[in-house]
């Protein structure tokens, strides 16, 4: 890595990635993840996310389309801190675009502060250590579940559900308890409730090896609002 702190060239460089984004392995090629390979990946972004973390460093903007799977199953997590709400401005002003499957990634606090047709400055809304935990919740759900939560539902009921803490059901999901309550602490309702990087990556190395994981494709119809109804 390397840097140009002389202004006004403010640069970072960093080493080329390799490979295809996680979002491109799930929603494009459509892979069906072994658990192994699964937790490691989720062991490699956790401990990434934990070294930015300790360091002050939030990553904002944590998704599938940031995290990079190189050979020999590296994982590469890219675009940290560099997320500004400015850039989901329509041209008119009056309005946001919302990326495809942006809004499942916010925490139910980010989505309690959003309002229609408000302007806001990063540091106005509540992006925390929390919020970027309940990030990989769902990069995780995708990893489970190869597609996003709340599929095809309009961007104001995902607002709402998340908002108001619920979630989808896992109850056709057929994996162990302990895979399912990965998913469930990273969405706590409550943003103290949720692990921080290091206790999610201890998890990780704990849970069972060497099973792909069946999917129903019906999974996301029920909703709930605690983890304890959903199995």
């Amino acid at each position: 890595m390397g840097a140009c702190m002389k202004p006004p060239h403010l640069a970072i460089v960093t080493s080329k990635c390799n490979g295809h984004t996680l979002y491109t392995n799930i929603h494009i090629y459509k892979e069906k993840f072994a658990l192994n390979k699964m937790s490691t990946v989720g062991q490699q972004i956790s401990q990434g996310m934990g070294y930015l973390h300790a360091r002050g460093i939030l990553h904002k903007d944590l998704k599938s389309k940031n995290i990079f799977i190189e050979k020999n199953n590296k994982v590469v997590i890219t675009d940290f801190g560099l997320f500004n709400f400015s850039k989901l401005y329509n041209r008119v002003g009056n309005g946001l675009s919302i990326p495809r499957g942006w809004l499942c990634y916010l925490a139910p606090e980010i989505m309690r502060s959003l309002r229609a047709h408000q302007k806001y400055e990063d540091e106005e809304l509540p992006i925390s250590k929390e919020s970027d935990v309940y990030a990989f919740g769902t990069v995780w759900f995708e990893l489970l579940c190869g597609e996003w939560p709340f599929k095809d539902q309009s961007p104001e009921s995902i607002i709402f559900q998340v908002g108001k803490g619920m979630k989808p059901s896992l109850a056709n999901l057929q994996a162990s308890q302990d895979v399912k309550d990965v998913l469930m602490k990273c969405w706590s309702y409550k943003p103290s409730d949720r692990p921080d990087f290091i206790t999610l990556m201890k998890s990780l190395e704990k849970l069972p090896k060497k099973r792909i994981l069946a999917r129903s494709p019906s999974h996301p119809l029920n909703l709930s609002r605690s983890a304890e109804s959903v199995f």
